[in-house]
């Protein structure tokens, strides 16, 4: 009896171990490992713009001041963040993570904010990162 208990214990955990296991990105590094070059014409005004980066996300906006760009990686566990238009939050499917519209953490368990990457503007593109 014993014995089955055990097996009837690891057929439970398992799929929580794994559900577990999925949240942890596998590269959580705080930037991209090289620069990301975007033609600013690419980049329509006050739009955000997702783009995935050598397997991490990077949002990108271009205002009348310039652009901006910001990791899309949770603070909490690396997991990738989505913007929600209809709530104006940034979402952490995995832990229920909600960022404001500036990347600070409003709910869950995230307590660092988004981090803001470095931008180098020339006259034609956006350099990101780097």
């Amino acid at each position: 009896m014993t014995r089955g208990c055990g097996v009837f214990a690891a057929c439970l955990t398992a799929p929580l171990w794994n559900l577990l296991a999925g949240c942890q990105a596998e590269n959580t590094s705080k930037e991209p490992a090289g620069p990301l070059t975007i033609p600013v014409a690419e980049l329509p005004l006050n739009r955000r713009m997702r783009f995935e980066h050598e397997g991490r996300a990077v949002e990108v906006v271009r205002t009348e001041n310039g652009v901006t760009a910001r990791s899309l990686l949770c603070t909490h566990q690396g997991c990738n963040v989505r913007w929600i238009e209809d709530d104006q939050i940034y979402f952490c499917p995995c832990h229920d993570g909600q960022f404001d519209a500036e990347g600070i953490p409003t709910y869950g368990p995230p307590r660092e904010r988004l981090r803001d990457l470095q931008v180098t503007l020339t006259p034609t593109t956006a350099v990101i990162g780097g």
